[in-house]
């Protein structure tokens, strides 16, 4: 498959799941947002499982780019505590969408999704053992939780709880990482 074809078949596939709110996807609606034919679509998508994946890795390469640039060092360079650092930046600045959150909690509901969750998660947070990293632990849960919250709508956080969220998770990166 051309890398357009893909990358234009799954950005019409998260604008199906962003506006219809995280319901399922289906072929139907996707080829139709994508301007192409249901047969067309299961051309390079032959299974719903492949349409997913294609998609989990999509939102995956998506998040990669904007974390590497908020890290600003290769990855392989970087530190735990910079990396945990670059997550509570990244998700604190209230980016995900609904529908990303919703194709993250895909592999949740059908754990058959998760091998490209879980090698990303263990690439960029393979935390290991230690005072060190169950402080950074608990700062990347305490960030996964505000971007849940936000991107589900369960809460709004006002600029001046962001702002001392955001800070109070910094300073425990800093003396976890000193």
């Amino acid at each position: 498959m051309r890398p357009s074809s893909r990358t234009e078949i799954l950005t019409a596939a998260m604008r199906v799941v962003d506006a219809v709110g995280g319901a399922d996807i289906t072929y139907e609606s996707v080829a139709r947002e994508a301007g192409l034919t249901k047969a067309g679509l299961m051309y390079h998508f032959p299974s719903k499982d492949a349409l997913m994946i294609g998609v989990i890795e999509h939102v995956i390469d998506l998040w990669q780019t904007e974390l590497c640039e908020v890290l600003a060092v290769p990855l392989e360079d970087s530190t735990l505590a910079q990396r945990v650092d670059a997550f509570v930046r990244f998700a604190g600045t209230g980016g995900v969408t609904q529908g990303e959150f919703v194709v993250f909690t895909e592999a949740v509901r059908r754990p058959q999704l998760s091998a490209p969750w879980l090698e990303w998660l263990r690439a960029w947070f393979g935390f290991g053992e230690g005072t060190d990293a169950t402080s950074l632990m608990l700062v990347w849960l305490a960030a996964n939780g505000l971007w849940i919250a936000e991107s589900t709508n369960i809460l709004t956080v006002t600029p001046e709880q962001r702002t001392a969220l955001l800070g109070q998770m910094a300073d425990l990166v800093k003396e976890a990482s000193a």
